[in-house]
């Protein structure tokens, strides 16, 4: 699953590395810290993406679910003013179904705000970099 280099790689040219200067070495380090880098930014845009846009779909369903319960709750809210007028004030049947609906709401707002605090994670992206990290640490120890 790695595609990290070996030590093999690092002596790679037929075997020897004498016929390479110390700037052709430094050249080629260099390369492969930016390819790693650039590697290791594809990871994250493409994680987060993948994240991001999963949150998109389920955000779009979610105001397709809120159109149709809001009519929904239209007609219920109806339906209860008009069940509390036959016995009540039309005043008194207006707050209640006010209060219905507030209640309503304040449940709706507290489930929204803990299903918009989960945080997008790029958990691949983190271990790949403590990887790169370690492996960039034994370069200097060999």
């Amino acid at each position: 699953m790695s595609d990290r280099p070996s030590e093999q790689d690092w002596h790679r040219e037929n075997g020897r590395t004498e016929g390479r200067s110390a700037g052709r070495l430094m050249k080629e380090i260099t390369e492969d810290i930016s390819t790693l880098i650039r590697k290791e930014i594809e990871l994250a845009k493409q994680e987060l993406g993948t994240s991001v846009a999963t949150k998109a779909k389920g955000a779009a369903i979610l105001a397709v679910v809120a159109v149709m319960g809001f009519l929904m709750l239209i007609f219920l809210l109806l339906g209860l003013r008009d069940g509390l007028d036959s016995f009540l004030w039309t005043w008194v049947a207006d707050l209640v179904t006010v209060g219905v609906l507030g209640i309503i709401a304040l449940v709706a707002a507290l489930i929204a705000k803990r299903k918009l605090a989960t945080p997008i994670k790029a958990d691949m992206t983190k271990k790949t970099i403590k990887e790169d990290v370690e492996w960039a640490k034994t370069l200097g120890k060999q």
